[in-house]
């Protein structure tokens, strides 16, 4: 290869055979070709710093490596660099090397001025005078940047466009004697590939927060989606709750969550449902309501703050914080609590607990310990209260729903509804050929007790047994109703007669067992009595029909003395 285009015109000379030169002017063979090899070194270098500056697309990484050459090719030893973020319309300082960490982050704005004109120039500029001092006082005082101890500025231009600007500090010790040479080709042009690659690097690191903002949307909307739908079909209160906080859980990756809502006639929030338990039996019992579990007043901890608040709550560390209380710490670490808001006012708080791991679009960011306690982001805090919007207004049709097709006094199902699912039970069991029974059954001599003690002690007979055949009965599969005053009526689907029999005497057992107290704090037994019938498929029975088979058997077992179960045999063909 030729290097011979930027030689002089004596070494030209000599190399063309020239002879007419004199020792005055003969060149030094040896220094042309140092500073020849010289050159040919620093543009390999800069070749090579200019693809690892280029390579680099993490902003942090690119402005520590453009430091660490710069104090490489100058030896100065305290240096920071300031990016422009058009966003905020300010100049940030983005890395330091040899100053103090804290000046990261701060920032002064990017306006028109003297400053701003000179960094649109350029060219390097002193920003202190022969004296020392600031130059620009409003900027370095009044932002407190003089933590800087800038001396030279390098502007990052590029064609109509501020990058940032290499602050370069004041020499500090006998080592930190470097100073950055404005006519030092090999920084200049180092200076310029750094302002291209860091302009590279922020286009990407906005471009690739841009996509970040659109998985998370579209797995917003797409979790939204789903639980709307889900939601939609279903108007089971608690099924629909459990449903949501399934949902709410999975979206943030944490360990446990509950749902409360508001019991208007104490004014007190109640867990309905839970999920995330140890004993998955006493989370079953909580669920299904066999369990009470604690109810909070609206202030009373962090999701009764957040209730009487109507905000979202995150607290990070619990142990460190005084408005939890003993009980609703224990194995918390983290919690969020989100208020559920209808039209009307707040009906509930939805609370999720520990969260596990870093997420991104639904899935735990790259190299997180799987199960690692981690703080609630804002994205969290996002995806949680769009859902709650959804969710409360689910459980608010959901209630109405459930007080439309529940007896008020007893929470079971009323007469209407009782018929209603017998009839789609029926159904059922004419298309798969299945077995269905029901029972009747009737509080014994309840008239003597409201004559005795009055309707209210009359009214805990009525729930007192509501209460036993709810825990007697199969979760989700079996039905009980109140179909009249004291009468119930029982539905059991995939049940013969032998089993519907054998219910009714595991009932009858234990609501005898199980005495109401009375206000003179005497305890009153209350007694049942049953009549069991299956549905007869063969012949194609109506339910009326089935219903009164089982009608009769029960007063045949209060005709016998009461207190027993009576069954209505299948009709012949």
């Amino acid at each position: 290869m030729c290097y011979c285009g930027g030689l002089s015109q004596e070494y030209r000379a000599f190399l063309y055979g020239d002879t007419t030169l004199t020792a005055s002017n003969k060149p030094n063979f040896e220094e042309q070709a140092a500073r020849l090899d010289r050159k040919v070194f620093e543009l390999q270098a800069l070749m090579k710093a200019s693809d690892a500056l280029h390579n680099e697309l993490d902003v942090k990484e690119l402005t520590s490596l453009f430091m660490a050459m710069v104090r490489e090719r100058s030896n100065v030893q305290r240096m920071a660099v300031i990016l422009h973020d058009p966003d905020i319309k300010a100049m940030v300082v983005q890395a330091q090397m040899g100053l103090d960490d804290g000046l990261v982050g701060k920032r002064f704005p990017a306006e028109d001025g003297i400053l701003w004109r000179l960094l649109r120039a350029g060219e390097p500029f002193t920003v202190t005078d022969i004296s020392g001092r600031s130059r620009f006082p409003h900027i370095f005082v009044e932002h407190d940047l003089e933590g800087l101890d800038a001396q030279l500025w390098v502007p990052l231009v590029m064609p109509g466009r501020v990058v940032g600007v290499l602050s370069m500090a004041c020499a500090q010790t006998e080592q930190d004697v470097g100073v950055f040479d404005p006519d030092d080709s090999f920084l200049s042009a180092l200076a310029s590939q750094a302002t291209v690659a860091l302009h590279t690097a922020l286009l990407y690191q906005s471009i690739a927060v841009a996509r970040r903002e659109l998985d998370r949307s579209l797995f917003q909307i797409s979790m939204l989606f789903d639980v709307t739908r889900a939601m939609g079909a279903v108007t089971d209160l608690t099924e629909l709750l459990q449903i949501i906080l399934d949902r709410a859980i999975d979206a943030v990756d944490a360990e446990k969550g509950s749902l409360m809502l508001l019991d208007e006639e104490t004014g007190e929030l109640a867990i309905r449902v839970v999920f995330g338990l140890p004993d998955k039996q006493v989370e079953r019992k909580i669920n299904s309501g066999e369990m009470l579990c604690r109810r909070f007043k609206p202030g009373e901890g962090i999701a009764g703050r957040a209730f009487m608040e109507n905000r979202t709550i995150c607290v990070d560390n619990t142990a460190a914080d005084g408005a939890f209380t003993e009980r609703e710490s224990t194995n918390v670490h983290s919690i969020i609590c989100v208020p559920l808001n209808v039209d009307d006012g707040t009906i509930g708080v939805l609370n999720i607990t520990n969260k596990r791991a870093l997420m991104f679009a639904g899935k735990p960011a790259s190299g997180e310990e799987p199960g690692a306690d981690r703080s609630f982001s804002k994205d969290d805090q996002d995806i949680l209260g769009a859902l709650a919007d959804q969710a409360a207004i689910a459980i608010a049709r959901a209630r109405l729903y459930e007080a439309a097709i529940t007896d008020s006094l007893t929470g079971l199902y009323v007469r209407r509804f009782a018929w209603h699912r017998l009839k789609e039970e029926i159904k059922r069991v004419h298309r798969y050929s299945g077995r269905l029974s029901i029972v009747m059954c009737d509080i014994d001599h309840f008239k003597r007790v409201n004559d005795t003690w009055g309707h209210a002690v009359g009214d805990a007979v009525l729930v007192s047994v509501a209460d036993a055949l709810r825990a007697s009965l199969r979760v989700g599969i079996d039905i009980a109703a109140r179909v009249g005053g004291e009468e119930f009526l029982l539905i059991l689907p995939d049940t013969d007669l032998v089993g519907a029999a054998a219910a009714a005497e595991r009932l009858r057992i234990y609501i005898q067992k199980n005495k109401v107290k009375i206000d003179d704090g005497d305890d009153q037994m209350v007694t049942m009595s049953f009549g069991a019938a299956q549905f007869d498929l063969k012949n194609g029975e109506e339910s009326e029909v089935l219903v009164r088979r089982a009608d009769v058997a029960m007063y045949e077992a209060k005709n016998a003395g009461r207190n027993q179960v009576s069954v209505s045999p299948m009709p012949s063909s």
